[in-house]
């Protein structure tokens, strides 16, 4: 599955809104319109294909409106085409056909980590010309861009991005008086209030996903251990191995061996997101501490239309859990990634479409409107959001942006771990929760992976600090 977390969007949880908006209509009608912005006179001509991995056939049926077609209108010298391949397309699939020098123009990936190897290989052209030519630095969201960096070259630009939060039954909190914490001691507090309720004060489980544990090792080490400390070994001035890692991750053990993922480990195990969605939604479990992805689940379980109709939720963002950490840090994250095949023979063509996808934030936020689509990582204004949006939406992109701006950032294992490294953290982690490894033994092996990655060039670039 070329997307590690495409399970948890399936966007037919919302409704499947088939019907393009307004503001989305509006953004095609400009595309195809007279807007110097977006159409030009004089463009790069050829055929271009596009492998997508989706399998729902109506959010394929939007994106052929919302992007191809209106694209091939707007540049009648290209022609724009989606593959579309399940996403339980194996990656071999790609791997051999750009082995072969085949392959799509346009180049998918399930994030920056996995751009890195074909771009090492010369699979993929560097796009630094095309980014100058087009002025992205102006477009997108600086650490999304910089994200796509190898040795100095941009191979890849990010198709979404993500961070984790933590979500909550509003409705259950409102019951029960309680508040959203501010710190570790506030949320432990909480955790054990709820546990003394019979409510287990977070839902959890990984049956449907198995990278799911890495999720809350991206929480632990930038909220306990913090950014700085997560960015110094990132760059190899420190260690994974060091104290203040080992300490987080028997944090997160303590944490399961107290039932306060899903009741238990065993559970957690075997259980998959729908039974723990149920759950959350009929108050059973307080809180969920997940991606930014998760937005898409919710209107089937909460609201007017769902199976749940008295219950709502929000969210807030995940508090510090050692002293001297920052509050309100987003850890970072792209979501998958585009690139352009090296042996295409229409570079410029494949640029030309890359260009538009980041010029169109009314198109962008119209479908994160319509199908909770995350969005690219364009840069985004109030006023670019429709009027159609879920607030606490809008208010979580506002948020990343305006908290990323002031370098209160961290950084998510799957997109700034080389491969191998970040399958160990959950692979490994996963060996911690069952007892057969130690916090301790989990961070060496760990260190053990990232330095060779390091050494051998395979992590992906790491963003500075501010």
């Amino acid at each position: 599955m070329l997307n590690p977390r495409s399970t948890r969007r399936q966007l037919l949880a919302n409704g499947g809104k088939l019907a393009l908006s307004a503001t989305v209509l509006g953004a095609l009608l400009e595309a195809c319109g007279s807007s110097s912005a977006v159409k030009h006179t004089a463009t790069p001509a050829g055929d271009i294909v596009y492998w997508y991995y989706i399998d729902d056939q109506h959010i394929r049926d939007y994106v052929t409106t919302a992007e191809v077609n209106a694209f091939n209108t707007a540049y009648p010298k290209i022609k724009l085409s989606y593959v579309f391949k399940t996403l339980e397309t194996p990656s071999s699939v790609l791997d051999s056909a750009l082995a072969t020098g085949h392959g799509p123009d346009l180049v998918p990936t399930a994030g920056a980590s996995y751009a890195v190897p074909y771009a090492q290989k010369g699979y993929l052209l560097a796009l630094d010309d095309y980014a100058k030519q087009y002025g992205w630095q102006n477009k997108m969201l600086s650490w999304a861009l910089q994200s796509g960096n190898v040795k100095g070259k941009l191979y890849s630009l990010p198709t979404s991005y993500e961070t984790m939060i933590i979500y909550y039954n509003k409705t259950l909190f409102s019951a029960k008086g309680w508040t959203v914490p501010q710190s570790r001691s506030d949320l432990e507090a909480l955790c054990a209030e709820a546990q003394g309720l019979g409510i287990s004060p977070f839902m959890g489980g990984k049956a449907d996903w198995k990278g799911t544990t890495e999720w809350f090792v991206t929480v632990f080490f930038n909220h306990y251990c913090g950014p700085d400390a997560v960015y110094q070994a990132l760059t190899g001035k420190t260690h994974f191995s060091d104290s203040t890692f080992v300490d987080a991750i028997a944090l997160l053990k303590s944490y399961f061996n107290k039932g306060w993922f899903g009741g238990s480990v065993d559970h957690y195990f075997a259980t998959g997101f729908t039974p723990e969605d149920t759950r959350f939604a009929t108050g059973q479990a307080a809180m969920d501490m997940e991606g930014s992805w998760a937005v898409q689940t919710w209107p089937t379980f909460f609201g007017s239309a769902a199976k749940n109709p008295d219950n709502d939720w929000d969210w807030f963002a995940v508090p510090p859990l050692q002293s001297g950490v920052a509050s309100n840090i987003f850890t970072l994250a792209t979501g998958g990634t585009v690139s352009i095949n090296a042996h295409t023979p229409a570079p410029d063509a494949a640029a030309q479409y890359m260009d538009w996808l980041y010029s169109t934030p009314s198109r962008v936020t119209a479908e994160l409107s319509d199908l909770s689509l995350e969005p690219l990582p364009v840069v985004l204004k109030a006023s670019d959001f429709p009027a159609s949006v879920d607030e606490r939406i809008k208010r979580m992109y506002i948020a990343i942006d305006d908290s990323t701006k002031n370098g209160n950032f961290g950084y998510t294992t799957w997109t700034f771990w080389g491969p191998k490294s970040d399958e160990w953290c959950y692979d490994g982690m996963d060996k911690v929760l069952t007892g057969d490894i130690t916090p301790a033994q989990f961070c060496q092996q760990l260190d053990s992976l990232f330095t060779a990655e390091l050494q051998a060039g395979t992590v992906p670039f790491t963003i500075p600090r501010h």
